[in-house]
């Protein structure tokens, strides 16, 4: 991996997980927290701390679609803005995904920030929970970008966090790949790779997500685009685990089955297993099957911002041992 940068996990505050829960709802009720045992998708995340505050929500949007505003915060640049949002809409390949820029404000907020330290690098908050986001701040960072980056770095990076943006978690966290990492050598290696902190590297490679808190897989794939490359020098038997510099073919399938597209009455999802040419990211924006997606932007910008309803739980949780 190098000095390759990598995606940092965003933590929201107890106001914006509040407004986010509470938003997240109104646009698809499915987030509704139920019984707290009968919970299959809490989802815990990294947090700051050996003791976490977790969310108790569901972070997808509706099945019937998802179709979000782009604002872009920082660049007047049009070819820069067409390039962002084609990779962004590679994920419509086979989902009904769809990304559109907005010149009022955005449900997603795109900055390219090299400062303060926090703010900096590439990062996205969880599918609804940009819904929690002051309306004056960015919810997706890509430091840096211009039409000179390496297209290979709009295919790993830009797919990455728009990812992020439908709800899919980071893969390498987990349980079965955070396993085979050896701790000492990982915070030996992004102290000098990223300058982040023993506590950085257990919030952000290190805590594996618990596996209540996933819409996901049967197995890790070790090769999602949602996946860092973790170096064969910080795994305990000495064999990297590769990551992805693409949208695969399984992320794909997994989109597609998240958010399936509807053609004539029936679903057209990517077949199993199929291997099929990535979408160019010069050629045109994939478009939305009509009439089956909700207006999430018209219930996002209608949703009161007043009301207070806020589920937090505090988890305890030994980052070293996975318990």
């Amino acid at each position: 991996m190098g000095s390759t940068k990598v995606c940092r996990t965003r933590l929201l505050t107890p106001e914006q997980a509040s407004t986010a829960l509470r938003r997240s709802i109104e646009i698809h009720p499915a987030n509704a927290p139920g019984d707290l045992p009968a919970l299959r998708e809490v989802d815990h995340g990294p947090r700051r701390g050996g003791r976490r505050l977790a969310l108790l929500t569901k972070r997808r949007w509706p099945e019937s679609g998802v179709d979000l505003t782009v604002q872009f915060l920082d660049t007047s640049s049009v070819a820069l803005r067409k390039r962002l949002l084609s990779h962004m809409n590679a994920w419509g390949e086979f989902a009904n995904v769809l990304f559109r820029e907005t010149r009022d404000v955005g449900m997603v907020r795109v900055a390219r920030l090299n400062s303060p330290p926090d703010d900096a690098g590439f990062w996205s908050y969880i599918g609804t929970e940009i819904l929690g986001i002051e309306t004056d701040l960015p919810t997706m960072n890509l430091e840096g970008f211009t039409m000179r980056t390496p297209e290979s770095e709009f295919h790993r990076v830009v797919r990455h966090e728009a990812g992020h943006t439908l709800g899919f978690e980071h893969e390498h966290m987990r349980t079965d790949l955070v396993r085979r990492i050896d701790r000492r050598k990982a915070i030996v290696y992004y102290r000098k790779s990223d300058n982040w902190s023993a506590r950085e590297v257990d919030e952000q490679v290190l805590t594996p997500l618990s596996a209540r808190s996933l819409t996901a897989t049967k197995e890790s794939d070790p090769t999602s685009i949602m996946c860092y490359q973790i170096p064969a020098e910080v795994t305990k038997d000495g064999k990297a685990i590769p990551g992805g510099e693409d949208i695969n073919s399984n992320d794909h399938e997994f989109a597609a089955r998240m958010y399936p597209r509807r053609t004539a009455g029936r679903e057209g999802t990517m077949p199993r297993g199929a291997d099929r040419d990535k979408p160019d990211a010069t050629g045109p924006l994939p478009v939305a099957s009509p009439g089956v997606q909700p207006d999430l932007s018209a219930l996002w910008q209608a949703a009161p911002a007043d009301d207070a309803l806020q589920i937090l739980v505090i988890d305890s949780f030994d980052p070293h041992t996975g318990y």
